[in-house]
């Protein structure tokens, strides 16, 4: 159902339509993104006292720079970090043990995307891109040792998303990560593997992330 979804919006916005002026051969693009995310959780047993206490707190902030090089399609490129701190503490037995986790990723996304402009305010478009990953994680603890592992990704994804222009310069834009469509492939924390439709999410925080974005049109 989302291939066949994904594919009429292909076709839809490959359709011949009308232009806007936001749209047109020479316009810079600038998009900012940022979302954060976390928990605090704390769960008492009632067996020897037992108690464990975590956290964690996620921020993902993305910068997208482009240029429209033909009627209603850009060429790009994304540059997005995603930081996740983990924090634990468990008493056992009156014994406290200590956790912390701290992961990093660092992504770079080469991209081109099209438009199908609805009305004068209102835009979808197709993003397909290559999307390349770095990512550091690090854990430690005080009955554990420290360790450090590295791990990377690399992939195409394509991502259907809606435009609103608030002025004819500014506007808001919802990626619908729902139905997007990634394969690729990763080495991260010690294991490799192929992955297909991996950006399918029940998250609604990463369903539908919010940008800011800039047209910076000629004068």
């Amino acid at each position: 159902m989302k291939k066949t979804l994904l594919i009429g919006l292909t076709a839809f916005i490959c359709y011949a339509g009308s232009v806007m002026a936001q749209l047109q051969p020479g316009v810079k693009y600038v998009g900012a993104t940022i979302n954060f995310n976390g928990y605090n959780q704390n769960s008492d047993f009632g067996y020897n006292n037992n108690n464990i206490k975590s956290n964690l707190i996620s921020i993902n902030p993305s910068l997208q720079f482009g240029k429209f090089i033909k009627e209603n399609r850009m060429i790009g490129i994304g540059l997005g970090t995603n930081i996740i701190l983990v924090n634990g503490k468990t008493l056992s037995s009156n014994v406290v043990y200590h956790g912390r986790t701290t992961n990093v990723a660092y992504s770079l996304s080469p991209y081109i995307r099209h438009y199908k402009s609805l009305s004068p305010k209102w835009a979808v478009f197709l993003n397909s891109s290559v999307v390349l990953t770095y990512s550091h994680n690090k854990s430690s603890g005080n009955q554990l040792p420290t360790t450090k592992t590295d791990g990377y990704a690399g992939g195409i994804q394509l991502t259907p998303g809606i435009s609103y222009w608030i002025t004819p310069r500014f506007a808001l834009e919802s990626d619908l990560n729902f139905l997007s469509l990634a394969a690729g492939y990763q080495s991260l924390w010690g294991e490799k593997n192929m992955y297909f439709n991996s950006a399918v999410t029940s998250d609604l925080t990463r369903s539908f992330s919010v940008r800011a974005a800039w047209y910076l049109q000629k004068q």
